[in-house]
C-alpha cells in the first residue's frame, strides 16, 4: 500500500531528528544523574537509514558519526516543551546527512 504525505521527506527528516535530539538530551540527563539511561533506544536512527534507503548499505561509518555527533550537540540546546530550539541544529544535521547520503549512493 503506498501512501501520499501531506509532508515533505525534508520536513519529516527535520522532526524526526528534533525527537531524537530531545530524547538524546532526556537520556543524556539521567546519564549526568548516574540514572539508566541504556535501555531507552528509540530507533529513530534505524528508521532514518530506511527513509533514506541506506538500510544495510556499506560504509554509513560516517553517516552514524555525523548523526551522533548532532545528537550530542543537542546538550548544548536548552531543555523545552517544544524543543523549538532544536529546529536550526536538526535543520543542518539533515543537510550534512543528506550530502552524506548522496555520497554513499554514487558508490
Amino acid at each position: 500500500m503506498k501512501i501520499e504525505l501531506a509532508i515533505s521527506l525534508e520536513e519529516l527528516m527535520v522532526e524526526l531528528l528534533m525527537a531524537d535530539m530531545k530524547h538524546t538530551q532526556l537520556t543524556d540527563g539521567l546519564s549526568a544523574l548516574d540514572l539508566s539511561a541504556e535501555n531507552h533506544y528509540l530507533g529513530i536512527y534505524d528508521l532514518i537509514l530506511k527513509l533514506l534507503e541506506l538500510e544495510g548499505c556499506d560504509g554509513v561509518d560516517g553517516f552514524t558519526e555525523r548523526y551522533l555527533f548532532y545528537m550530542h550537540k543537542s546538550g548544548h540546546f536548552p531543555i523545552t516543551n517544544l524543543g523549538e530550539e532544536l529546529r536550526p541544529l536538526a535543520r543542518q544535521c539533515y543537510q550534512e546527512l543528506f550530502m552524506l547520503c548522496e555520497e554513499l549512493k554514487d558508490r
